[in-house]
Order: structure tokens, then C-alpha cells, then sequence
């Protein structure tokens, strides 16, 4: 049985590294902190990294679960923000 965790502190607008989804089921996508207007988003891609879509976005603290599938490539991105200070991650 495979496990995913994601963390990363974002403080500037921008993309962590990509993950694999080792095993289909729910996970949780959560962050904390100052937002500074932007929005933080769960992104797949289900072609290797070659085409991303939104799974779910945040604008605010808080956590959703969501069912993604193996194989996928998962990724956060923050955009719109001036002087976030997010702690951020995926776990199954």
C-alpha cells in the first residue's frame, strides 16, 4: 500500500514539484496561514505533466478530501498572492 504526503511552504506565487498518486483513493488536500489575497490550488495531470487541471482550489485555511486516481501526477499551485504565507500539503 503506497502513501502520499505533500508538504510545502509557499510565501511567493509558484508551483511545488509534482507527486505520483501511488494507490486510487481519497486524500486530503489542507493549508494554514495567510493567504494574501491569492489562491491556492490541487492540480493533476493524468498525461505525465504534459496537461494540468484544477482538482480544487483554496482562498482561505481549511481542508477537503478528494478521490484521485493512480498514476496521476499531483502538484500545489499558488497564484495571485502578495505576501502569502501558506503551510500546505496532499495526504492519503
Amino acid at each position: 500500500m503506497g502513501v502520499l504526503i505533500v508538504d510545502h511552504s509557499f510565501s511567493d506565487n509558484g508551483t511545488n514539484s509534482f507527486s505520483n498518486v501511488p494507490l486510487s483513493t481519497d486524500y486530503m488536500f489542507f493549508a494554514t496561514g495567510s493567504f494574501g489575497g491569492g489562491t491556492l490550488a490541487l492540480e493533476a495531470s493524468p498525461d505525465n505533466g504534459v496537461t494540468w487541471f484544477t482538482v480544487e482550489k483554496l482562498t482561505l485555511p481549511g481542508r477537503l478530501i478528494r478521490y484521485l486516481v493512480s498514476g496521476e501526477k499531483v502538484r500545489l499551485n499558488l497564484c495571485n498572492s502578495i505576501g502569502a504565507s501558506i503551510e500546505a500539503g496532499l495526504r492519503q
